[in-house]
């Protein structure tokens, strides 16, 4: 082999090489990427079927009870009444309606989100809102979750925000306003949080108070 095609076929073989590592890499890191939590279309068709069955006339009593309290346009209702993006995994019913002696714990919430988080964080979505206590059984939730009494959101930033940046909003706002608006702030894995208005605290992934990323 001549020197010119030896360094031909060298470059060739650099050059597959270096293809096949960027396959192999990006193989792995898509099979690595988390799956979405909240199938937003499909989980729309389903509310859009659920809404028409047998909980029509509540549900339409609750979207009033929400406009005549200026909350309304918060979050969308079908976020609101989400029981959690894993509900497939539980066999749960994927939105659930809660009783209207609790509907208020959610106006308190969705003003703070109005009022303090969003001007903040920008726009939000539901991973979690009401669930019956079957539901949180399964979710793994802590036994006393303010989810089961419709006072509790676990939310995820819509925009570009890493964990760091949102510990760095998220742990501010709650030491300025959470006492005087009784917020609850959970930080758990990645940007999942969680926002109640039934008794100031906060945790982080474990449901105690020492594995808050918030500083002390």
């Amino acid at each position: 082999m001549t020197p010119r095609r030896g360094l031909i076929v060298g470059a060739l073989l650099l050059s597959l090489t270096t293809a096949l590592a960027a396959m192999v890499f990006w193989g792995i890191a898509a099979r690595n990427a988390p799956a979405p939590l909240v199938q937003r279309d499909a989980d729309r068709a389903l509310f859009a079927q659920w809404r028409r069955g047998a909980v029509a006339a509540d549900l339409a009593d609750f979207e009033r009870f929400l406009a005549e309290r200026g909350v309304a346009s918060v979050l969308p209702v079908d976020e609101i009444l989400r029981s959690d993006a894993r509900w497939r995994r539980c066999k749960a019913a994927p939105f659930m309606l809660p009783p209207r002696a609790y509907w208020s714990n959610m106006t308190r919430t969705l003003r703070f989100l109005r009022d303090e988080l969003v001007p903040l964080t920008g726009a939000l979505r539901v991973v979690s809102g009401y669930r019956d206590a079957d539901a949180n059984h399964c979710f793994m939730g802590a036994k006393a979750s303010r989810h089961l009494t419709f006072a509790a959101l676990d939310l995820e930033p819509i925009g570009d925000i890493d964990r760091a940046a949102l510990i760095a909003l998220l742990c501010p706002l709650h030491k300025k306003t959470g006492a005087r608006n009784a917020v609850g702030l959970g930080i758990y894995d990645g940007t999942r949080f969680h926002i109640d208005t039934a008794g100031f605290r906060r945790w982080g992934r474990d449901y105690r108070s020492a594995s808050s990323p918030c500083p002390r």
